[in-house]
């Protein structure tokens, strides 16, 4: 019998739900984005002084100081939708189902990006809204979805939220080892662009603080004009093509490989 799109796509849903780690996980990310982004913003709001005020992104504090930590569950969490499968051998049988290899991973990538998407946008309005109570508790200004950017601002946290775990998809399809996958998508998502532009010569710190793709890709939460920055639809353009990079290089390994 031949799987059309939408069955494939349905049978990638139900596998997604059927491993029981999946959903708790998916619940951890969200708990870290918003918890620990409310806790991150008090914090923030605290430390406030009148003569920042200028300077004060209380959109982009309310999410990323939860983000850091989530990031790392929503990039595992894409890499294991593709690895899970070779490491049961389940991907043998998807395969025999589904012998359009494209297709396949069209529905798979298509249904964790819809998913990764829906929590992402979730948790970002979550982060802000609680985040901006944080703030608001401490003594600092607040903003609100009104004003300029911020509506933007909050939007984009989700997509980019999203792309992390397309980048989790695509590494574990070309990797197809978990530990290792996991580790650079890690290393790829937090490790260099935190730890780098401490370590690198100042030019090559300025040009991962810039350019590399997740740095360019945050752009987008930030309400404040930043100078040294891309724009932020160029940033979120940055990491977007970068994804798709990835993911065309998923499409064309996994095509030819043997299962």
């Amino acid at each position: 019998m031949r799987a059309t799109i939408a069955g494939t796509a349905h049978s990638e849903w139900t596998k997604f739900r059927s491993i029981p780690s999946n959903i708790p996980t998916l619940v951890v990310a969200v708990v870290l984005m918003v918890g620990a982004g409310a806790l991150t913003a008090y914090r923030a709001g605290e430390g406030y002084q009148a003569s920042a005020q200028g300077t004060f992104d209380a959109t982009y504090i309310s999410m990323y100081g939860g983000f850091l930590f989530a990031q790392i569950t929503v990039g595992a969490l894409g890499v294991l939708v593709m690895t899970s499968e070779y490491a049961t051998g389940m991907i043998r049988t998807s395969l025999t189902v589904v012998p359009r290899r494209g297709r396949l991973l069209g529905a798979k990538v298509g249904t964790f990006g819809l998913i990764a998407l829906a929590t992402g946008e979730a948790s970002s309005f979550s982060a802000f809204w609680l985040g901006q109570a944080a703030i608001g508790g401490a003594g600092a200004p607040t903003a609100n979805l009104g004003q300029p950017g911020v509506l933007r601002a909050v939007v984009g946290m989700g997509l980019v939220w999203a792309l992390v775990g397309l980048v989790g998809v695509a590494v574990g399809c070309l990797m197809r080892a978990t530990t290792g996958a996991i580790t650079l998508v890690v290393a790829v998502n937090f490790i260099i662009p935190i730890i780098g532009p401490r370590l690198l010569p100042e030019a090559a710190g300025d040009w991962v603080t810039t350019y590399w793709p997740i740095s360019a890709g945050l752009q987008v939460i930030t309400t404040v004009e930043d100078t040294t920055g891309l724009p932020p639809w160029t940033g979120l353009g940055v990491m977007a093509g970068f994804t798709a990079v990835l993911l065309a290089a998923a499409f064309a390994v996994f095509r030819t490989r043997d299962a």
